[in-house]
């Protein structure tokens, strides 16, 4: 629709709003990476994102960049980490499930919890068809972990 009203402006005028809208979009890492430091939690998720699906993925700093805005309550960051960690977990890599880790499922369930108290339903169903696959030790850890979502220590690449 703001395509179409381009047209009523001047050529000069409406190739500036084109070009401020590219620019906007194409944030460079670094520029990110200084809002993500600074503390904006959009900028954590969108550099975290940005990580996870690179043509050559940065697990750590993926998991780091969005534990840091997932741990401040964003829902899509959330998601995203849980997804990330259960993909681990269908690849084979289970992580360890010792006294002070979570396995790998356990910590997509953990995130999926998260984001389930904030009232993601995609984050309710994914975290029931994970807990399927999941022994019951497991589940009964993510569950104790999964209500201090909040005091998270997202560990530094």
């Amino acid at each position: 629709m703001w395509i179409r009203r381009l047209a009523l402006l001047p050529p000069l005028v409406a190739v500036t709003l084109v070009v401020a809208c590219a620019t906007n979009q194409a944030e460079t890492k670094s520029e990110l990476k200084q809002r993500a430091q600074a503390g904006d939690i959009d900028a954590q998720y969108q550099l975290g994102k940005r990580y996870a699906h690179a043509a050559f993925p940065q697990d750590t700093e993926a998991v780091y960049w969005l534990c840091k805005a997932a741990k401040d309550g964003h829902v899509p960051a959330q998601l995203e980490l849980a997804g990330l960690y259960e993909g681990k977990a269908k690849s084979g890599n289970t992580g360890t499930s010792g006294k002070n880790r979570l396995s790998t499922r356990g910590s997509a369930y953990f995130w999926y919890t998260a984001a389930a108290s904030q009232g993601s339903e995609q984050a309710f169903v994914s975290r029931e068809h994970l807990e399927a696959s999941m022994d019951a030790d497991e589940v009964l850890e993510a569950k104790r972990r999964a209500t201090r979502w909040k005091q998270s220590v997202c560990v530094e690449p």
